[in-house]
């Protein structure tokens, strides 16, 4: 099966799972409790244990990886997946493979100077927009282009920062690449820090991620690389929002 293919269907059904997680929420009480006998979760956790990566979840748990931070770390993990292998930079190279090349900072900029082309015909300010008090359909329509610029705007360093060196290769190292992006970001959030350089719990999280999402591989990827770039682009993309 195409990488692209695989990757899609297991982000659907991660995504299904974030949104129930989301309409449940459940605070997790690893840290607060003993283990149950059975491991692999704290007593009111719900989730179904269905790939690689909520086994190295469990394994990680079990071990002692995650202290406690209130967040469940299957969704935890689950969440940062589905937003990077829904937005990141890789993944949008990665669906444009082998039928055209999307370029966002180009798309942006595009889009910048149209929009421009809008709110310099209406001889206001975004403050003059805000300032309105007669706030009709009009008002609204208006603003809402202001607001658009504003967003591309903020959005355009940051994917300036990320598209100079993104990796070039087929869709499967591109989507292994993102998995790298999304398990370290979510390894941050429940153990207060990015992974370290051979960190092995962590490759192995990272293996399991790749199973999941991109399946067996005729090349096995390296870990380690992967990991330092995923850190060194996590990094430099706090820099820029600073």
């Amino acid at each position: 099966m195409n990488a692209t293919v695989k990757a899609q269907q297991v982000i659907n059904r991660l995504a299904e799972r974030s949104i129930i997680a989301s309409r449940q929420p459940i605070k997790c009480r690893l840290g607060s409790e003993k283990l149950p006998r059975r491991g692999n979760a704290c007593s009111a956790c719900t989730v179904r244990r269905e790939f690689e990566l909520d086994q190295a979840v469990a394994e990680l748990i079990n071990a002692g990886a995650f202290k406690g931070t209130g967040a469940c770390p299957y969704q935890v993990m689950i969440s940062h997946a589905v937003a990077a292998l829904t937005f990141s930079p890789e993944v949008i190279r990665a669906k444009s493979a082998g039928r055209y090349r999307v370029d966002p900072v180009l798309e942006i900029k595009g889009a910048l100077k149209r929009i421009g082309a809008i709110t310099r015909a209406t001889r206001w300010s975004r403050e003059d927009i805000e300032g309105l008090s007669n706030k009709d359909a009009s008002w609204e329509a208006v603003e809402a282009v202001f607001a658009a610029e504003h967003a591309l705007q903020k959005a355009l360093p940051i994917f300036q920062s990320q598209t100079t060196r993104l990796p070039r290769g087929r869709a499967g190292a591109l989507h292994v690449q993102a998995v790298a992006r999304a398990m370290a970001t979510a390894w941050r959030v429940l153990t207060g820090r990015l992974p370290a350089q051979n960190n092995g719990k962590f490759h192995k999280l990272l293996a399991a991620g790749v199973a999941t999402i991109v399946g067996d591989a005729a090349k096995e990827p390296n870990l380690e690389s992967a990991t330092r770039i995923a850190v060194a682009r996590i990094k430099k993309e706090a820099a820029t929002r600073s």
